[in-house]
């Protein structure tokens, strides 16, 4: 049972480059066993990711009692200056140190402080940052939600209605192993469907884009393998907004510009038209295809058409993912 020292105040360091599980595990044992816990970030600006924003991904998967203070990263690797540098920067003495480094109990001691080993053979959390930044893709699970959400390469299936779009997504998420994200304008006009009144207005397709957008960056904390596929984005329901409102709405293409992906797949629209209770026609089907064709040539996003079997359509969607599925070995 851990205890906590009444009043007391600890502090760990790390570069948290970038921050992952073992991290989030030091971090919270911590802040367990103090009133607060200041954890002092070291950022260099040659590093690939931005200190604050390494930061900001840390604290959010941290507990209430934690602040985080970024320093700069200039300090030869020794304890006596680092330990300088956190009386510095601290508002107060720190009572505990806490670390997963055989350097521990020199930094601590520099400092006049206790200190804590945290899982030092990274035996209950085994992965290093060393390890993400050389493979960022096999080591994507490792990463905390945050981060697995910012750096996700999106990959948006579009396509008319009835052109398998919502299969491909699910399969292709399925054989990749990670999250995908339904459809939420099918789910808001189930909800609406029944109603007498069948007018639509610009703001419901405002909406129906932000929070689709919002379900996708959730799901993307739960990304595997660097990867988020997702059925439609807000370039789609712009589609849509032309097809029922007879305009375009340009703070809705504003909002698809801004939610640029990786990578567009095209579902063609090369298989008999289906009716599923809710679909319109085979007429509509085409004239709202070359729209999403155009739309999407004009978002300067790189894009694929898939058409064939279910089979062919998802060997070449894999295919198109691969190229686009690249992250370089972090600094």
């Amino acid at each position: 049972m851990t205890t906590t020292l009444q009043n007391s105040v600890g502090v760990a360091v790390g570069k948290f480059n970038p921050p992952h599980l073992g991290h989030v595990h030091l971090v919270r044992t911590a802040a367990a066993q103090v009133n607060h816990l200041f954890v002092l970030l070291a950022a260099d600006p040659d590093q690939t990711i931005p200190g604050d924003v390494r930061a900001g991904w840390l604290l959010d998967a941290a507990p209430e009692n934690v602040t985080i203070l970024v320093t700069p990263d200039d300090l030869p690797a020794a304890n006596a200056p680092w330990a300088a540098r956190a009386l510095e920067v601290l508002p107060t003495t720190p009572d505990m140190a806490f670390t997963s480094e055989t350097w521990g109990p020199g930094w601590a001691a520099a400092m006049g402080a206790g200190h804590v080993a945290i899982d030092v053979p990274r035996a209950v959390v085994p992965i290093s940052a060393s390890r993400i930044r050389a493979d960022v893709r096999g080591h994507f699970h490792w990463l905390v939600p945050a981060a697995r959400a910012a750096l996700a390469r999106r990959i948006v299936v579009v396509g008319a209605e009835s052109t398998g779009k919502t299969s491909l997504a699910r399969e292709l998420a399925r054989s990749c192993g990670t999250a995908w994200v339904p459809e939420y304008g099918r789910w808001y006009w189930e909800g609406r469907r029944h109603l007498a009144d069948q007018a639509w207005d610009s703001d419901e397709f405002l909406r129906v884009a932000a929070t689709h957008h919002q379900v996708e960056k959730d799901l993307a904390r739960r990304a595997v393998g660097g990867l988020v596929i997702a059925d439609t984005d807000a370039l789609v329901t712009a589609v849509w907004h032309r097809r029922y409102m007879g305009f375009d709405l340009p703070v809705l293409q504003e909002l698809a510009l801004r939610q640029r992906p990786d990578l567009y797949l095209i579902c063609e629209p090369d298989f008999a038209w289906v009716q599923d209770g809710t679909r319109e026609s085979s007429d509509h089907r085409r004239a709202m295809h070359r729209l999403t064709v155009e739309l999407v040539a004009a978002s300067g996003v790189p894009f694929g058409l898939v058409s064939g079997t279910r089979a062919e359509r998802q060997a070449r969607a894999s295919r198109l993912i691969e190229e686009v599925a690249v992250f370089d070995p972090l600094t």
